[in-house]
């Protein structure tokens, strides 16, 4: 699979999780991927990480273990692979995070 063909809520979930995997810490809680800054790409809502995260899980990015989500080596090769293009390292575009205000 491509890294390209995953959205930015997407990668950047599987980047978290991958992140907690390899430091070795407890596995990633659905709450834990949660944001509340409103133009993060992060989903805001449990509900929107169970979907994220259920998605991993099925394209076998992610497996659920008893606690929550662990990445799997597919994953972790995925992300490697996003590291070398860069891909979901940035914050969205200004036109989305400063939207114009009325005068």
């Amino acid at each position: 699979m491509k890294p390209e063909r995953l959205s930015p809520r997407a990668g950047k979930v599987l980047r978290y999780v991958v992140a907690r995997t390899k430091s070795g810490n407890p596995p990633v809680k659905p709450d834990d991927c949660t944001n509340k800054i409103k133009w993060s790409d992060l989903p805001h809502t449990h509900l929107q990480a169970v979907s994220t995260l259920s998605g991993l899980a099925k394209r076998g990015l992610v497996e659920k273990v008893k606690q929550g989500y662990s990445a799997t080596a597919a994953g972790i090769e995925l992300m490697a692979m996003a590291d070398k293009k860069k891909l979901w390292r940035a914050p969205p575009p200004p036109s989305v995070t400063n939207k114009r205000r009325r005068k």
